[in-house]
């Protein structure tokens, strides 16, 4: 089993204007105060990545959170993530309605803002090596015995947030055959206040590598985290 599978070890208040109905001056009444409209934090299937393709449904019977500790997150992240990252609880949700991709939503919640800023930039850090990283492991193609390269591109990015697409392939450009990650991925990080929400979307397909929808599932995670 691949060991990025995900494992345990008010609506807004409408503004009232009243205007009186005098014979006199009218008075006007003070308009209430406008409150943002409250969101949740997840996504809907149609708004990750790709959704046109695989449509995704999320499944919130999947939904829960745990202080535990995971074998693996992320593709690029080194050891636990959890203490990697230095996050207190992390939720997590399943997608489904694509038949060998795996697709899920991660929240990592943190004692601080700061704390939650630094393991952004520790993620974009360990993201920026990646690729350097993997090929040093000098790992080999389990089924064609070949070298394996892999690439990881940032395919889009926020202030507070990054994409990546990540590819393994060996020496003949064939899908990586590998027993800890999928050949491709496609891996979403942003940050809000003590919240870092993450996208990952993985299979052994090139199908997934479309990163055209990535700044805009982005913009919504940022929207989401802002208003919830």
């Amino acid at each position: 089993m691949k060991r990025l599978t995900i494992r345990l070890a008010p609506a807004a208040a409408a503004v009232a204007l009243a205007l009186g109905l005098g014979a006199a001056v009218a008075p006007t009444a003070q308009a209430a105060p406008v409150h943002p409209v409250r969101t949740s934090p997840w996504l809907s299937g149609g708004e990750l990545p790709l959704s046109s393709t695989f449509h995704w449904k999320a499944e919130p019977k999947t939904e829960y959170t745990t202080t535990g500790q995971f074998q693996w997150l992320f593709t690029c992240g080194i050891g636990d993530p959890t203490t990697e990252v230095h996050s207190s609880s992390v939720s997590v949700m399943q997608f489904g309605g694509a038949k060998n991709v795996v697709a899920s939503q991660l929240l990592f919640h943190f004692r601080s803002t700061a704390v939650a800023k630094a393991a952004l930039a520790r993620l974009e850090r360990d993201y920026s090596s990646c690729a350097a990283r993997l090929d040093k492991e000098n790992s080999v193609d389990i089924s064609s015995g070949k070298r394996l390269h892999w690439t990881v591109t940032r395919t889009a990015s926020l202030t507070e947030g990054a994409a990546y697409r990540v590819t393994g392939r060996d020496s003949a450009g064939k899908l990586a055959d590998d027993p800890d990650l999928y050949s491709d991925a496609q891996e979403l990080f942003v940050q809000h206040g003590a919240t870092l929400s993450m996208v990952g979307i993985y299979a052994e397909s090139s199908k997934i590598d479309n990163a055209a929808g990535a700044g805009s599932t982005l913009r919504t995670m940022d929207y989401r985290l802002i208003h919830a």
